[in-house]
């Protein structure tokens, strides 16, 4: 997706149209006119339409759909069959007809989408010009003067690569759950033997109760301590999987 985004950016650089901006540039008609004559004009056509901030397409492109310009005639719909197989947006399609001594150029503007007329241009010449720019200045003037361009709405950008880290503290938070279940268990055997060895000191004698109630103290310290452990442990290891949990780089 990054690159079809990159690619979209670099094509006016790159000197490509858009769809939106290409004009397919054909005659239909060159009755009692030189094929050199039709080239010249089709040249200034499409070298005023690029100059007017329209982007023709080039030559070599538009002679494939010479003939069929040709079968089309004048029919909007027609020729803007042959715009979609162009990829353009628009068709600026022109033609000569020999009236007597005079000449008559016609053209007319097509909007691709839609197979309407936008606009159409027409001048009667006495005879055939030299140099045709000056004819395809006043043709494409007339032909896109209350034409607009559509607008090309701008690709969203692609959202930020996420790549997650590692998750860290794994050995740190392994050993502090084992260091926290050893000491559970633990603390739960001390306190059995504390709960079982209670019993005696009720029924003990005089001399006998020191020594039980060291013993009683020792399973009482180490039930005490053995929570302590187990307790600052499980704690430590949840700390340490909350903190070491995978992170997002973008």
């Amino acid at each position: 997706m990054i690159r079809l985004a990159w690619f979209a950016v670099l094509l006016p650089a790159l000197g490509l149209a858009a769809p939106q901006q290409r004009v397919l540039v054909a005659s239909f008609q060159s009755l009692g006119v030189e094929p050199e004559v039709m080239t010249r004009v089709g040249d200034a056509l499409r070298a005023e339409s690029t100059a007017a901030t329209w982007r023709a397409i080039d030559g070599a492109e538009t002679q494939r759909l010479l003939r069929a310009a040709t079968m089309c005639g004048e029919d909007a719909e027609c020729l803007s069959t042959l715009g979609q197989r162009a990829d353009a947006y628009w068709v600026l399609a022109w033609g000569f007809g020999k009236i007597g001594s005079s000449y008559l150029f016609t053209a007319q503007l097509i909007e691709t989408p839609t197979g309407k007329k936008l606009s159409s241009f027409t001048e009667k010449l006495t005879a055939l010009p030299d140099d045709a720019r000056p004819l395809g200045q006043r043709a494409v003037a007339a032909l896109f003067k209350d034409v607009t361009r559509p607008v090309i709405l701008e690709p969203p950008p692609p959202p930020p690569s996420v790549t997650l880290t590692e998750r860290r503290f794994v050995a740190p938070t392994i050993a502090g759950t084992a260091v926290a279940g050893a000491a559970t268990i633990t603390a739960a055997i001390f306190t059995g033997l504390a709960a079982s060895h209670f019993p005696k000191l009720t029924n003990a004698l005089s001399m006998d109760r020191p020594s039980l109630d060291r013993t009683q103290r020792s399973y009482n310290l180490g039930a005490d301590v053995s929570f302590a452990v187990a307790i600052a442990s499980g704690v430590t290891a949840l700390v340490l999987f909350i903190l070491g949990a995978p992170m997002e780089v973008r």
